[in-house]
C-alpha cells in the first residue's frame, strides 16, 4: 500500500538448479505479498489474482497451472498473480482485500503464484513454510490443509512443489524481532483490509488480538467515490491508480502540496486530505485512542503495515508519540526471515 523498498538481500547467485530443499516465508497481504524463499532475493507483489483467459502466455510471471496433487479441485486450472493479473484482462479480477477468508481459502493459490516469480524455478523444490495472518485461529487448519505435494507449471516451466507447513504466526509477532523491541510493546498493524492491536511482553503474546475490519482499502474506496476527483481527471477514478498515487506520495512543498494522479499532473492532494480527515474520525479514532491508553500504561506503541506510511498519517502518529517502522510493510517478513531461515 506504501511506498516501501523492498529490503537488501546479500544473495549475490541462485541457488544451484539441483537444489530441492528450501526454507521459505510468507507474509500474505491484502494490498502486497511479501515473501523470501532461502537462496532468492525478497519478492513482493500486489495481491492481484485472477483466472487466465484461454489466449493467456504461460511463459507470464505469476503464472500458474496445476496439473495433478493433493488439490483435487485445482486439477488443469491456470490462473495469475501479481501485476500481469491486471493487465490479463479477466472478468474475476481481484485483489486479496476483496475476499476476508482468502488469506486461506486462496493460500496455496497465493503461494504458488508468488514462487512463479522467482528468477529460477528448480524441477522440485520441497519448502518448509513460515506463514503469518491477521488471524490465526480463523485461517491456520485451512492453511495447513495444503501440506503435501503439487505437480504444477510455474511460468511453463514443469515442477514438482512439496510444502510442509512450520508454523501459522500472528502478524506482528516477528515485527518485534526486527524491531528489537522488549518489554511491554503494544503493535498495531493497519493492513489494507483490517487494523490489528496485538499485545506482547518480552515476545511473548498478551491476550487475543483486537481485529478491526477496515483498512486503508476504506480510505481508497473513499477516494475514488469522490465527485471532485471525478471532475478532476474527467473520468471514474480508478482505484489501482489511486493505490499507485499514494505509493509514489505527496511531493512538492508544504505551502504546495501535490499528489499527482497516477502518471498525470493532475494533483488531488485536496480530496486525499478531505477524506484522509474522514478516515481518522471515522474509523481510525477509537484505534488511536485504544493505542494512547497503552501508552500511558507503559507500553512502547509501534504502528505498522502498509497504512502506517500512508502520507501526512505516518506524521499524526508519530507526534503522539507512537513509533512509526521505516518499512512498516515488511517488518514481519524481515523478522520472520532472521527467526526461521
Amino acid at each position: 500500500m506504501t511506498n516501501a523498498t523492498v529490503p537488501v538481500c546479500t544473495q549475490v547467485k541462485l541457488p544451484a538448479k539441483n537444489r530441492k530443499l528450501f526454507k521459505s516465508v510468507i507474509d500474505l497481504g491484502n494490498h502486497w505479498i511479501k515473501a523470501y524463499v532461502d537462496g532468492y532475493d525478497f519478492v513482493r507483489e500486489p495481491s492481484w489474482f485472477s483466472r487466465c483467459l484461454s489466449n493467456t502466455s504461460d511463459k507470464l510471471p505469476g503464472h500458474v497451472k496445476y496439473i495433478d496433487g493433493n488439490r483435487e479441485d485445482l486439477k488443469g486450472i491456470c490462473w495469475l498473480v501479481g501485476n500481469q493479473a491486471v493487465r490479463a484482462g479477466s472478468s474475476d479480477l481481484m485483489r486479496l482485500v476483496d475476499d476476508y477468508t482468502g488469506k486461506s481459502s486462496l493460500w496455496l493459490e497465493y503461494f504458488l503464484g508468488t514462487l512463479a516469480h522467482l528468477p529460477q524455478i528448480n524441477s522440485q523444490m520441497e519448502l518448509e513454510v513460515t506463514a503469518t495472518c491477521n488471524d490465526v485461529k480463523r485461517h491456520e487448519q485451512t492453511i495447513r490443509n495444503n501440506e503435501g505435494t503439487h505437480k504444477v507449471e510455474l511460468c511453463g516451466i514443469p515442477c514438482t512443489v512439496t510444502i510442509k507447513i512450520k508454523s501459522v504466526l500472528q502478524e506482528g509477532v516477528a515485527a518485534l524481532k526486527s524491531q528489537q523491541l522488549e518489554g511491554a510493546v503494544t503493535i498495531c498493524d493497519i493492513g489494507g483490509g483490517n487494523v490489528s492491536i496485538t499485545r506482547f511482553f518480552n515476545s511473548e503474546s498478551v491476550g487475543e488480538p483486537i481485529v478491526k475490519d477496515f483498512g486503508a482499502e476504506y480510505l481508497i474506496e473513499r477516494i475514488a467515490a469522490s465527485s471532485e476527483l471525478k471532475t478532476l481527471i474527467k473520468q471514474a477514478p480508478s482505484k489501482v491508480v489511486i493505490n499507485h498515487s499514494l505509493e509514489k506520495g505527496i511531493e512538492g512543498t508544504k505551502k504546495k502540496p501535490v499528489l499527482n494522479y497516477g502518471d498525470s499532473n493532475l494533483n488531488f492532494y485536496s480530496v486525499y486530505q478531505f477524506e484522509l480527515v474522514d478516515f481518522i474520525n471515522c474509523r481510525l479514532r477509537e484505534v488511536i485512542k485504544q493505542l494512547e491508553q497503552y501508552k500511558l500504561a507503559g507500553d512502547k506503541v509501534l504502528v505498522i503495515g502498509g497504512g502506517s506510511k500512508l502520507p501526512l498519517l505516518s506524521a499524526a502518529l508519530e507526534k503522539k508519540g507512537f513509533l512509526i517502522s521505516d518499512n512498516g510493510a515488511f517488518d514481519n517478513l524481515v523478522g520472520l526471515v532472521g527467526e526461521v531461515v
